[in-house]
């Protein structure tokens, strides 16, 4: 018994390690490193990411405290700020343009923004940005190069 204790405490240490290699940078390492690349949606718990009308997917870019791109249907907009602690985010409410797409980007589009807009945490790791809230899996971007 006391060696089947020693095991499982040892892949509870080997996990926990683990996760600590996972970074959340700190607010201000974050926003440079959001800024010089272009992030794309690749994940959404399980959903199915749809690739917007013209086949544009679901992107996003940081720049001087707003992040701006595509959310599957229109062009979407908002003021984010990372921090002030390390692994926090603050969307604010955001403006989209108003082209009619069909129903399911749209729907798709309308719940993205929401779960984005409620995200108050990031997490980086590597080439993966994800933003988390309470009320949706989190949004799972990875990073394409600026142009």
């Amino acid at each position: 018994m006391p060696t089947h204790f020693f095991h499982i405490s040892l892949a509870m240490c080997a996990a926990l390690l683990l996760a600590s290699c996972v970074s959340s940078p700190s607010p201000e390492d974050m926003t440079r490193r959001a800024e010089n690349n272009r992030w794309e949606l690749t994940h959404w718990g399980d959903r199915s990411v749809p690739y917007g009308d013209d086949g544009e997917p679901v992107i996003l870019s940081f720049k001087d405290g707003r992040v701006s791109g595509h959310a599957g249907c229109n062009r979407y907009s908002a003021a984010i700020v990372f921090g002030p602690r390390r692994g926090e985010v603050k969307v604010f409410r955001g403006i989209t343009t108003r082209m009619a797409c069909e129903p399911r980007h749209m729907e798709f589009e309308a719940s993205f923004i929401r779960a984005f807009e409620a995200s108050t945490r990031y997490r980086l790791d590597g080439e993966s940005l994800s933003f988390e809230s309470n009320l949706a899996p989190p949004l799972e971007f990875y990073r394409r190069p600026l142009d």
